[in-house]
């Protein structure tokens, strides 16, 4: 299994910093590792860049609309920069039954004239990546006792402690990791990027964010297919490369609302 040092040095390999079998010095260790976790720090604010979905429970208090999202918040998860998901889980039952809660977009958000009306059961929610905790509403407010809420929060890839630690990660990330980290490292040591590497440092991220798409039930903005979709909503299971690879491209720029998806404005 290969590990951080094998990346920084294949990195640098990559732009002829380093020759075939020649071993890392301490400062060029040192500075791949800090630039290798800016490269990941900035993945987590790549949803597509994510692959895992961790759901964590949390209690519902009677009165209460806002609740902490991060390390040491109420609910306890890695302070995400996106929720898949929230739902209502109810424990009177045998087995819990989980029901999802419909998502506000910011423009739904802001147009709700009575953010702290009061209701038995919260139907919806507004998350606002705040920092360092993030805030989710909801809403109604409960009143209802003994409810808990369960958060999918997707959890990004942590950050490397050491040039010893394995690269654990899925199929594709190696290789991504390598050549975006080349291009990264390229400034440091006034060696250019070549356009075959920047060619490979794009179709390797690519590659990570398809396999990372997962199957939805979507209204997909006809400019992200390059055809008319009439905005009705389709599922991407069986699609070709070419129809995810577009998804993938403007998935910044989407955001989920309810169970579609609605584009994010960027104008």
């Amino acid at each position: 299994m290969a590990e951080v040092r094998d990346i920084i040095g294949d990195a640098l390999r990559e732009l002829g910093v380093l020759g075939a079998g020649e071993p890392l010095s301490d400062d060029e260790a040192t500075n791949g590792l800090a630039i290798l976790n800016d490269l990941v720090d900035s993945l987590s604010a790549e949803r597509l860049a994510i692959f895992k979905v961790v759901r964590t429970l949390f209690s519902i208090v009677s009165g209460t609309q806002d609740y902490t999202v991060g390390t040491g918040g109420t609910v306890n998860v890695a302070r995400p920069v996106f929720l898949d998901g929230v739902a209502l889980v109810d424990t009177a039952p045998t087995p819990d039954f989980e029901t999802p809660l419909r998502s506000f977009t910011e423009a739904g958000w802001a147009s709700v004239p009575d953010k702290a009306v009061t209701g038995p059961r919260p139907n919806a929610y507004y998350y606002t990546p705040t920092f360092p905790l993030g805030t989710l509403s909801l809403w109604p407010a409960p009143t209802d006792s003994g409810l808990q809420g369960v958060v999918y929060a997707p959890q990004a890839v942590s950050e490397f402690t050491a040039l010893d630690d394995a690269i654990s990660l899925p199929p594709g990330y190696r290789r991504m990791l390598k050549k975006n980290l080349a291009i990264e490292l390229a400034p440091s040591y006034e060696r250019p990027a070549s356009d075959e590497l920047r060619r490979a440092a794009v179709e390797s991220k690519a590659i990570v964010k398809r396999a990372n798409i997962r199957s939805a039930e979507m209204s997909i903005d006809p400019g992200a297919l390059g055809q008319a979709a009439g905005g009705k909503a389709v599922s991407t299971s069986g699609m070709g490369d070419a129809i995810v690879a577009a998804l993938a491209a403007r998935a910044g720029r989407m955001t989920p609302d309810s169970s579609h998806w609605t584009q994010r404005s960027t104008e």
